[in-house]
């Protein structure tokens, strides 16, 4: 797998890192905005809009960048993607590769694309909440960051075991998959129908297994909030302060939350890049 992701990297590094660096300048300023409203409430309760005009600054700045990067991952993306499918097609017939795996293969490359399109983007902001979240709260209180840090070790454990179910089930998944152009054209009613029950049962228990870890992950991630919450009433903030802290502990469980969505495509990748680079 990484060695595939890091081929269509290394071929289009200059594109995706101008991309990257916008979405980097969008998180800086999602980083900021719980302090700027913290700060624009205190102003107000003080009858001053410095805060406010600050907050409105940065808002219409962030609006402009965001707009600029969803025209240039259109173009950017588009273009990734009918380069790698291509080749993808020509290498495998090359190895001899069977016109129903060829065509399913094709269309599951789109979803390397989708990662870096998607998932790439999704990990580095939470990656830069969950880290710029922890660094903004040690202004606040030391005791809340030991929370957030606890939590990190029953998650990563919860992990490693939701990632090796979800491989196997993605295996079956694209089995079944690789052998759907074969199973259409046959014109075999039965095998039409097993064909799709199986993809939906395959489908169903991806779907399953990913709410069951999102729900224990979100279980874990409600002790720490209640803990945060308990411990901001015994600081001595002022009311802006007080929002800040609960704003950058709830940024913090956002990013957590978004784990489990990324676990079950890297598992799905991982099996699509086998696929790719070994004739079966």
């Amino acid at each position: 797998m990484l060695s595939l992701l890091s081929n269509v990297f290394s071929k289009n590094y200059t594109s995706l890192l101008a991309t990257y660096g916008l979405t980097f300048l969008e998180n800086i300023f999602e980083l900021l905005y719980p302090l700027l409203i913290g700060h624009g409430i205190n102003d107000l309760l003080e009858q001053k809009y410095i805060g406010i005009v600050s907050l409105a600054g940065v808002w219409f700045v962030h609006t402009g960048v965001e707009v600029l990067r969803n025209i240039y991952d259109t173009m950017t993306f588009t273009r990734i993607y009918n380069n790698l499918v291509v080749s993808i097609v020509l290498n495998q017939h090359q190895q001899g590769v069977s016109p129903s795996q060829i065509a399913a293969r094709s269309a599951l490359s789109r979803e390397f694309v989708d990662f870096f399109e998607r998932d790439v983007p999704k990990l580095t902001t939470s990656l830069f909440s969950l880290i710029g979240s922890l660094a903004l709260l040690l202004f606040y209180d030391l005791q809340i960051v030991s929370y957030c840090l606890f939590i990190l070790i029953p998650i990563t454990l919860l992990q490693r075991v939701f990632i090796k179910k979800s491989l196997a089930i993605n295996h079956q998944l694209n089995d079944q998959l690789e052998r759907e152009v074969e199973t259409l054209t046959s014109g075999n009613q039965d095998l039409v129908n097993r064909h799709y029950k199986k993809l939906a049962s395959q489908r169903i228990k991806l779907s399953n297994m990913t709410a069951l870890n999102w729900g224990v992950t979100e279980v874990l991630i409600i002790a720490m909030f209640i803990l945060i919450l308990l411990r901001t009433r015994l600081l001595n903030l002022h009311t802006g302060d007080i929002y800040a802290v609960i704003a950058y502990a709830w940024n913090y469980r956002v990013s957590l939350d978004v784990l489990p969505a990324i676990v079950q495509q890297l598992s799905r990748l991982k099996d699509i890049a086998e696929r790719m680079t070994i004739n079966k």
